[in-house]
């Protein structure tokens, strides 16, 4: 059973959470009511009084839990999307290089022998051309796929 202090608290912090829009008053609020009915049958002081109470106690709770655990920023320096998403767009782009039917074949093994970290020099070397002769055909197959990919995935 409630007593009527506490059901007069509850009811005016239910009223005041109605009215707010703000996250911080109403994580204050339902900390307060918590307290209220961890103790509901308690007479000894009036409804006014046990809502200040309630609601002092929530802030202390909060501010402790603020100095256990920092706040963090989010604006864009600092939000870093995690280990698995930072290289999702790479891997969009590599199964959409080794399935697109307009790349030909050598174009194919040249981007993607670009994409796992080789360079004109070691590739000139591996098949014995010109390092010019590489750089031209690199800037070919980017701007074959560069057309490419703004026709088929960014029309889509």
């Amino acid at each position: 059973m409630i007593s009527h202090p506490v059901e007069g608290a509850i009811v005016a912090l239910q009223q005041s959470a109605l009215t707010t829009f703000d996250t911080y008053q109403l994580d204050r609020i339902d900390r307060a009511l918590d307290e209220l009915l961890r103790n509901p049958t308690d007479e000894s002081t009036p409804a006014e009084y046990r809502v200040r109470s309630a609601m002092g106690h929530a802030y202390e709770v909060i501010e402790r839990r603020k100095s256990i655990i920092p706040l963090v920023s989010l604006c864009a320096e600092h939000a870093e999307q995690g280990v698995s998403d930072r290289d999702y767009p790479l891997v969009e782009i590599n199964e959409w290089l080794c399935s697109e039917p307009g790349i030909s074949l050598e174009q194919r093994a040249l981007l993607q022998a670009l994409a796992r970290g080789e360079d004109a020099t070691t590739l000139a070397q591996r098949e014995g051309l010109p390092v010019a002769r590489v750089r031209e055909r690199i800037s070919r197959a980017r701007r074959a796929a560069r057309q490419l990919w703004k026709t088929s995935v960014l029309a889509a």
